[in-house]
């Protein structure tokens, strides 16, 4: 049974870790503050069930819940996909593109005559992305994380 709470506790850190690190690098300093809080006490709980005894079984089952935890919060972090994207798209079907975009209310302009920037939700990406295919299957998009800068 400790074997089975050693994983969970594992799993519960590292998903959270992830987490953390994803809701601080979106600017939300507090939450993952509170996150980093609940992330700690996980971590003292399961590091001393582990450390408490030189047992090997306990060490293997603590690496195998990180790894599985580690594994979870990249499938969370997609899942949640807070933050936005830049699309850079060279078309020659540009015009036709941001026709529809317009629709969808995406901010986007040109840079030059085949070149269309657009800033997107990452929970959006992949609908836009299929979109723009779908008008111009040889569209060439480049993906950025973007974040919009507040000057006060």
């Amino acid at each position: 049974m400790l074997y089975i709470i050693i994983f969970i506790l594992k799993i519960l850190e590292n998903a959270l870790g992830t987490l953390r690190l994803i809701i601080v690098s979106n600017g939300k300093k507090i939450e993952g503050a509170v996150l980093n809080f609940m992330l700690s006490i996980v971590w003292v709980i399961s590091t001393s069930m582990v450390v408490i005894d030189n047992n090997i079984y306990k060490v293997l089952v603590f690496a195998f819940g990180s790894l599985i935890g580690s594994y979870c919060g990249s499938i969370l972090e997609e899942k949640i996909a807070l933050g936005n994207n830049m699309l850079f798209i060279v078309s020659k079907k540009h015009k036709l593109i941001k026709e529809k975009l317009k629709d969808l209310d995406y901010d986007n302009y040109y840079i030059n005559d085949n070149i269309l920037i657009i800033m997107t939700p990452r929970k959006k990406r992949k609908e836009v992305i299929n979109l723009i295919l779908k008008i111009d299957n040889k569209a060439k998009i480049i993906s950025e994380s973007a974040k919009q800068l507040v000057f006060k």
